[in-house]
């Protein structure tokens, strides 16, 4: 049988192993010009770890994750310590985690995939039909296909979800915070340590690779187009001004460079969908139960329902009717868990008051004395 797959990133070149393990024609597009790079540090755990054995990549994705760092000084608003971060303190569901950086983890899913899976870059969807014969799909560049399945892998702001289930407004909830990315120049002597204030968090570390800034900022959803570069720069920029200490100006110059590598800027947000199959159409990743950064669990996710799509859809012939309340029945309660971790996470990361920020500062100075003894 013939599965369209649209996007490449970990849902995206996840699905497109089982489903060409599993006998399948897969052809994957991506809207970018190869593997989108950068991004933070990921995390496959729990369920994900079962799924990346069974593809025969687990043993590689240890040998190349993130190695153990000492922990971080947690820095005020005058960028006087004031606490010590160990990132043991999120492993939230498996002691057994293991960290490393997407662009690693992408190309070790895309080494495994088998031959014969073709990979369009630079290429969309424009158009979608579910038909009783197959899914009749008309391409951005004027080509058309008949597959059997389709299945949108296209992120938080998915392509396939708009065309087939709706509008983004209908299944995309604002989580109260908005994430930023840079990768630093290595020339300078970045201090690693997480700054905070109450509602902003910026964070400085190796990611395995090289330097990264992170910022968090609690803020009300905002209107912007997450395609223009420059209005998100500004934002940052916006976000960050109100610090001056600390290496905070050379942050900004950072953040605000457009030469600069691994820029990434969206909303902390998540995708609730009453279903995530309709017709010979399904959605999965971001594009169907995001569960927010602030949950750790969004790549455990992408494989874990990757691999169950492809298994229940092969195991009942292609026939969707008859896959989709058993992928239900197996996804909803864990994708449920995964969700219900950035409630917990965004206030020890982002705390919104001072008070707030005084405590998490000692729950942390708690946690550190425990380590040393």
């Amino acid at each position: 049988m013939k599965v369209l797959i649209s996007g490449a990133s970990m849902a995206g070149l996840t699905a497109a192993y089982w489903f060409a393990r599993l006998g399948h024609s897969v052809t994957v597009v991506e809207r970018a010009d190869g593997l989108r790079p950068g991004g933070a540090p990921i995390d496959v755990r729990g369920q994900a770890l079962g799924t990346a054995e069974r593809m025969g990549i687990l043993a590689e994705i240890n040998a190349q994750k993130v190695a153990v760092v000492a922990p971080m000084p947690v820095l005020d608003a005058s960028g006087t310590q004031v606490a010590t971060l160990d990132l043991s303190w999120f492993a939230n569901e498996t002691d057994h985690d293991v960290e490393i950086t997407r662009d690693r983890l992408n190309q070790i899913v895309l080494d495994a995939i088998p031959n014969g899976v073709d990979f369009f870059f630079n290429s969309s969807i424009a158009s979608i039909a579910d038909q009783p014969g197959g899914v009749d799909v008309v391409f951005m560049d004027g080509r058309q296909g008949r597959y059997d399945l389709v299945v949108g892998a296209d992120g938080l702001h998915s392509n396939v979800r708009k065309l087939v289930f709706g509008p983004e407004k209908d299944y995309v909830r604002h989580f109260g915070y908005y994430v930023a990315l840079i990768d630093l120049p290595s020339h300078r002597d970045w201090q690693r340590a997480m700054l905070n204030i109450p509602g902003l968090t910026m964070v400085v570390r190796d990611t395995g690779d090289g330097p990264q800034a992170m910022m968090l900022a609690a803020n009300a959803e905002l209107e912007y187009d997450h395609r223009n570069l420059d209005a998100q720069r500004q934002m940052i920029d916006d976000f960050l001004s109100q610090v001056s200490t600390w290496q905070m100006p050379a942050l900004r110059e950072a953040f605000a460079d457009p030469t600069a590598k691994g820029f990434y800027f969206d909303s902390v947000s998540q995708t609730h969908m009453p279903s995530w199959i309709k017709g010979n159409v399904a959605v999965i990743g971001d594009a169907g139960h995001c569960a927010a950064l602030l949950s750790g669990m969004g790549t455990t996710l992408a494989m874990v329902a990757a691999e169950a799509l492809a298994t229940t859809w092969t195991e009942n012939d292609g026939n969707t009717l008859a896959a989709s309340p058993m992928y239900h029945d197996r996804m909803r309660p864990y994708v449920e868990q995964c969700q219900a971790f950035a409630h917990e996470g965004g206030p020890i990361m982002v705390p919104p008051t001072q008070e707030a920020l005084d405590t998490r500062n000692a729950t942390f100075r708690e946690y550190a004395s425990k380590l040393a003894v």
